[in-house]
């Protein structure tokens, strides 16, 4: 009686475990596109906040676009692997408006269904529509509000199944630190809340939403071209060097949908309008027109353009340029030695010249243009020697005659520290680090390679200054290394405003080569000659012999302090230049 009691107990055993294994392999099955190994939490890790409430509906909203479209899966891939700003992000404004299949689960009545369509019917989905306050499209509320919002695979995104594989979907909160956050919250595809752990590199793909924060120009998509906004409220003023054009654009304008501008214009008695000026620079909304002819009336639009496409024009203007003398025909200022300022111009003999006027404006010192000088009709050259190393000071130059001053020429002069007229010495000092990504463990003591280049002055043709010097580190127990003998250059350039740019590489013998492109700066003044416009960079490709982490550029003006810290953008690299050597 017993024994059989017994044996009963074992096929009753024996049932519930056959039982268990098939739960588990349903289970498994029904798992299989997600990840296996989730912790389950009740509690979302960030801050109570607007940012965070957006940013969080809409990884929900994304997690299930991407549980109920393998259109959507595949669409996110093939974009994260454009790297169309060098790493693995989508930016939305982007996909938003490509064709995707409606899920079956949804019944959608839309001839073209897009994945704006699918990440608004999502919303609805996740529960989180309620939560919005447009009345018409979650998505464009979220694309006018962050313009440069992104859905990122920043790991593993080229073997990515994503027939087979729904990724879990987390966001940079507000407040994310990269020094001190260690868990994100997640959203797997069956809508539970997990930790994700942001210290170790997950196995499988994770889907980040954040927002960019290269703000490159982005390559076109032809199929789906982005027209940037038109220019509003553009108006002109007189000023003394001609028309001054200032213009807004909407706050959603950024770079990567607004390149520049272009400034057309038409003067009386003329028929048509013609291009003036291409203003690069989503933020640059003004232009100065100083090439119109004293008491006669222009008018002016401009348009916005991005990647082979333009906005509608402006609103028209119409202005009177200044009744004003004649200017001189140039003006320069020359730094020849140390403490000394050449000022050259040519006088318009063509009018009657009371006087050349010269004021002068040292930036951070004087409280605008202060008069400086006045020359007679056949003076052209002065030396200024009231200079202070360090300041940037601009000079300005009027004709005055029987009508007035004439419109302002000017140049200026960032003056340097160093003797133009002798060799300065270019030695590097110091380098140090911060992330030990940059050299792992096993791969010993951190090596160094700095390539220094430069650019003609006229064809702005790059050339190498110095290749690949060797810069070891003695030990692995510091992030920082000084160094003695590591000299650049012995500087002694033909202008005060040459520019030396550097690459470092942390090189590793064993890896083999490694092929370069390197970006070479050079400074150009504007039309004005007031200021400098945005560094210029040139291309330039190399190869190092020893592959390794690159740890990108950094530039040296010749008028910078000769003793300055070089920051690069990866790994926290600094390398100390100084006209001295240890």
């Amino acid at each position: 009686m017993k024994r059989k009691s017994f044996m009963n107990l074992l096929s009753l055993k024996a049932i519930i475990f056959a039982i268990g294994m098939i739960f588990i392999f349903q289970a498994c099955k029904k798992n299989e596109l997600i990840e296996d190994d989730s912790i389950l939490m009740t509690e979302q890790l960030f801050q109570d906040n607007e940012y965070n409430a957006d940013f969080s509906d809409f990884a929900k909203a994304v997690s299930n676009a991407l549980k109920t479209s393998s259109d959507f899966r595949k669409v996110v891939k093939e974009e994260a692997l454009l790297m169309i700003d060098g790493d693995y992000d989508v930016i939305l404004k982007r996909v938003i408006n490509k064709r995707v299949t409606p899920p079956s689960t949804l019944k959608s009545d839309k001839v073209i269904y897009t994945v704006k369509d699918l990440l608004e019917d999502s919303y609805s989905a996740s529960g989180q529509l309620n939560q919005k306050s447009a009345p018409t499209s979650i998505i464009d509320e979220l694309s006018n509000k962050y313009p440069d919002m992104q859905i990122a695979v920043p790991v593993h995104a080229e073997d990515w199944d994503e027939e087979n594989y729904i990724p879990t979907v987390t966001f940079l909160p507000l407040e994310y630190d990269d020094a001190t956050t260690t868990t994100i919250t997640g959203y797997d595809s069956q809508g539970n809340i997990v930790p994700i752990d942001v210290i170790n590199e997950p196995s499988k793909p994770v889907i980040v939403i954040s927002e960019n924060e290269r703000l490159i120009d982005l390559e076109p998509d032809p199929d789906y071209p982005i027209v940037p906004s038109t220019p509003t409220n553009l108006s002109g003023t007189q000023t003394e060097s001609g028309i001054r054009l200032t213009w807004e654009m909407p706050s959603g304008t950024k770079p990567f949908n607004t390149t520049g501008y272009y400034v057309y214009r038409k003067s009386a008695g003329t028929s048509s309008y013609t291009r003036i000026k291409t203003v690069v620079g989503a933020y640059e909304r003004s232009y100065d027109d100083n090439s119109v002819e004293a008491s006669r009336s222009y008018s002016y639009y401009v348009m916005a353009y991005y990647q082979g496409e333009t906005s509608s024009p402006s609103n028209y203007i119409t202005l009177t340029a200044p009744n004003y003398p004649k200017p001189v025909l140039s003006f320069d200022a020359i730094q020849n030695s140390k403490n000394e300022i050449e000022l050259r111009w040519q006088n318009d003999h063509s009018q009657y010249i009371l006087e050349t006027k010269v004021s002068k404006h040292v930036v951070g010192v004087t409280n605008g243009y202060q008069f400086f000088k006045s020359f007679t009709a056949n003076e052209h050259d002065y030396f200024d020697h009231d200079v202070v190393v360090g300041k940037k000071v601009v000079y300005k130059i009027n004709h005055v005659t029987s009508l007035g001053e004439s419109n302002a020429k000017y140049d200026f002069i960032h003056v340097p520290y160093r003797d133009i007229s002798q060799n300065s010495p270019v030695y590097i000092k110091k380098i140090k680090f911060t992330d030990w990504k940059i050299e792992r463990w096993p791969a010993g003591k951190p090596e160094f390679y700095v390539t220094v280049t430069n650019v003609d002055a006229g064809g702005k043709t790059p050339y190498k200054v110095q290749e690949d010097i060797d810069c070891q580190f003695s030990s692995r127990s510091s992030t920082s290394q000084t160094f003695t003998g590591k000299k650049v250059i012995d500087w002694k350039p033909g202008f005060w405003y040459d520019m030396l740019s550097f690459y470092v590489v942390e090189y590793d013998r064993s890896w083999g080569k490694l092929d370069i492109t390197a970006s070479v700066g050079y400074n150009s003044k504007n039309q004005d000659s007031t200021a400098f416009n945005a560094t210029g960079k040139v291309a330039y490709s190399y190869t190092i012999q020893d592959k390794g982490e690159k740890c990108g550029n950094s530039y040296l003006n010749y008028y910078d302090n000769p003793e300055v810290w070089l920051e690069f953008p990866n790994y926290g690299v600094k390398v100390l230049v100084s006209e001295s050597d240890n």
